[in-house]
């Protein structure tokens, strides 16, 4: 009987894709899937570390693998694995304990001696990681209708709060060829929508010889039969070039939906973080982007709570996205992180000043979505069908990030493009649509 395996995945769009690699790999090889709540054979916890919530939720589902099923094979792969491989040996959560490197040579892990008494632990330094592999998939893991596409990975910036660069490595790009061939496969199996991913997209290119840049991989690919939808992740203000905005503007495929990481308005608490922009900056740069795209969602992280963080620095914060046209916030609490030299920070911000912050920001960022989908009522949008909610009624998303629920009375597949008309907004946070035109 083939063994059953389940597989978590926490964190980032590049975790998701590459669980997606893994996922076809174990299929290929006779694997069987169940849900990660069920008995299963083999549990594999895709772990992040980039907040301690995110350790600790790792944490708490190789507990669980372990509850639902002693005897098992309990694998923590991944970020977390990377950063504190000890501590899941010494909590015994474990059998194996994998990298970020290792991890994509599962199989061969799979076959290695393990216990929870004695895991086998196969973590090598990710800062030694030299050129990014392709890793060919056809079907995400979820089975989303948008597919994920990793063109690069690890980070060089060390902003003071973040662990990336210690878990991922430094960054690495995937030359030209082998993202056309893994679009071309992505659209061989129907996906209308891949998001092009990186653990620091922006600097897609600069390891590669010759020297290339982001603007330049989506000015290859535009000559391409390419899905009708590209769709980018989060780029830092500081690679928005003039060069990258014109050729965005003009490739009719990329989504005008764009995500551009803030996390202070306060010059002082961004020199702080190492972060190499000012708020007037940033400012300039999304202004210039609306105008640019009307239309186009512009999203942006936010953490509050950074250590020396004080009032004043703040309101400054509040003040510079009120007057920003952005349409939505990732609100984030400072997470130390080991290793970090903001870690070791004093002034922490914690208790009810936390709190409160926080929940100014998330007001904000209500407000801020709510204004956004107003302004796209009555408009006729593209729909990228993603599941049906109730019998009739279905749900997807627009090219700018609107979540849309509409009724249509035949069957649609995951995947399909449906025009309709926003009417109304919804209590869920949806817009409500009124399909133009029957696929």
């Amino acid at each position: 009987m083939n063994p059953t395996v389940a597989l978590e995945t926490l964190g980032c769009k590049v975790n998701q894709y590459e669980s997606s690699h893994l996922a076809e790999i174990l299929t290929t090889a006779n694997y069987h899937w169940v849900p990660f709540r069920a008995k299963a054979d083999i549990y594999i916890v895709h772990s992040c570390a980039v907040t301690s919530r995110a350790a600790f939720q790792t944490r708490q589902l190789l507990r669980r693998a372990r509850r639902n099923n002693p005897a098992a094979l309990v694998l923590a792969i991944g970020c977390d694995a990377q950063l504190e491989p000890h501590r899941i040996a010494r909590e015994r959560l474990a059998t194996h304990i994998l990298g970020t490197a290792e991890k994509l040579d599962l199989l061969h892990w799979l076959n290695a001696a393990g216990s929870y008494s004695n895991p086998c632990l196969a973590v090598s330094d990710a800062r030694l990681a030299a050129t990014l592999k392709p890793l060919p998939t056809t079907r995400m893991h979820s089975g989303r209708a948008r597919a994920f596409l990793k063109v690069q990975d690890g980070c060089d910036s060390f902003c003071s709060y973040c662990v990336v660069p210690y878990t991922r490595g430094k960054s690495r790009s995937l030359p030209q060829q082998d993202v056309r061939a893994q679009l071309e496969r992505y659209t061989r199996h129907g996906y209308r929508e891949v998001v092009f991913t990186g653990i620091h997209l922006g600097q897609w290119g600069k390891d590669l010889e010759p020297c290339q840049d982001l603007a330049g991989l989506l000015q290859f690919l535009a000559a391409d039969a390419l899905p009708p939808r590209i769709r980018l992740s989060s780029l830092e203000p500081g690679e928005w070039s003039d060069h990258l905005l014109r050729c965005v503007s003009s490739n009719p495929s990329i989504c005008p939906h764009f995500h551009v990481p803030l996390q202070s308005g306060s010059r002082d608490v961004l020199q702080a973080m190492h972060r190499p922009y000012t708020p007037g900056q940033y400012s300039e740069l999304i202004c210039e982007m609306r105008r640019r795209f009307p239309r186009a969602a512009l999203g942006a992280d936010v953490m509050v709570g950074f250590p020396g963080e004080t009032e004043h620095h703040f309101q400054e914060t509040v003040e510079l996205i009120e007057a920003l046209p952005l349409t939505y916030l990732h609100v984030f609490p400072f997470s130390p992180r080991p290793g970090t030299p903001a870690a070791d920070l004093a002034n922490r911000i914690t208790g009810s000043t936390l709190k409160q912050r926080a929940k100014v920001l998330h007001n904000l960022d209500t407000r801020k979505r709510i204004q956004f989908r107003q302004a796209n009522i009555g408009q006729p949008v593209e729909v990228l069908v993603e599941s049906e909610i109730e019998a009739g009624l279905w749900r997807g998303t627009t090219d700018n990030y609107l979540q849309v629920m509409f009724p249509m009375n035949r069957p649609l597949s995951p995947g399909a493009l449906v025009t309709v008309r926003l009417r109304d907004q919804h209590k869920s946070g949806m817009v409500l649509g009124e399909p133009q035109v029957t696929p």
